[in-house]
């Protein structure tokens, strides 16, 4: 009998909270390190196992892949050649406020980081 190798992957998940007010542009915090550019997306709510399911925008490494956007007031205007993936929502509404999550796609199997971060306390700026 052959020799087996059990290997025990831990996804990597993080937790922020941002605050956030309405008419105002928020940027979400998602940045990864690694020696390449990799595939990202942003989700609305919880993140799959293995995508985005309530698919907002996604790069593939390099550029936005602008199919994928959602609507305009979603941009990734982090360096994407440097790891940052942090969504900017545009002209933010009352409705913005809840979960995202965004999901780095590190080469190998479990190897994908999940970053949720929930905007909340959505408020008109006095």
């Amino acid at each position: 009998f052959g020799r087996f190798i059990m290997k025990i992957a831990l996804l990597l998940v993080t937790s922020r909270l941002v605050n956030g007010y309405v008419g105002q542009n928020v940027t979400l915090p998602c940045s990864y390190e690694s020696q390449s550019e990799v595939a990202a997306c942003w989700n609305r709510g919880e993140l799959s196992l293995r995508h985005c399911k309530n698919l907002l925008i996604s790069s593939d490494g390099h550029k936005v892949v602008e199919a994928t956007r959602a609507s305009s007031r979603y941009q990734l205007l982090g360096r994407l050649d440097k790891g940052d993936v942090s969504l900017t929502i545009l002209n933010l509404t009352e409705a913005d406020a809840g979960q995202y999550g965004c999901r780095v796609e590190i080469p190998g199997w479990f190897n994908d980081e999940q970053h949720y971060i929930t905007l909340h306390e959505i408020s008109i700026r006095t």
